[in-house]
């Protein structure tokens, strides 16, 4: 009886057929996702616990910010 090829090769092997380029979109998309989840929770509760909403505002503006310019800055390759 003939062995298929697939039986042959070992399980570990299969993920090397996975190339970092279908690999690193797939993380980016989930640190943007874990990132846009805490970025509304964390301003729910700045807005909604906050004495001073011009504080509250200006937290939420700064953080957005400083996000946005670290997360060009790893894209960028610099």
């Amino acid at each position: 009886m003939p062995t298929s090829s697939a039986y042959a090769t070992p399980v570990g092997l299969h993920f090397a057929t996975v190339s970092m380029s279908e690999v690193i979109p797939v993380i980016f998309f989930l640190v943007f996702f874990v990132w846009a989840i805490y970025t509304v929770v964390a301003s729910f509760h700045w807005l909604r616990y906050a004495g001073n909403t011009t504080v509250a505002l200006s937290a939420i503006t700064v953080h957005v910010i400083v996000s946005l310019a670290l997360a060009s800055y790893a894209v960028s390759g610099f």
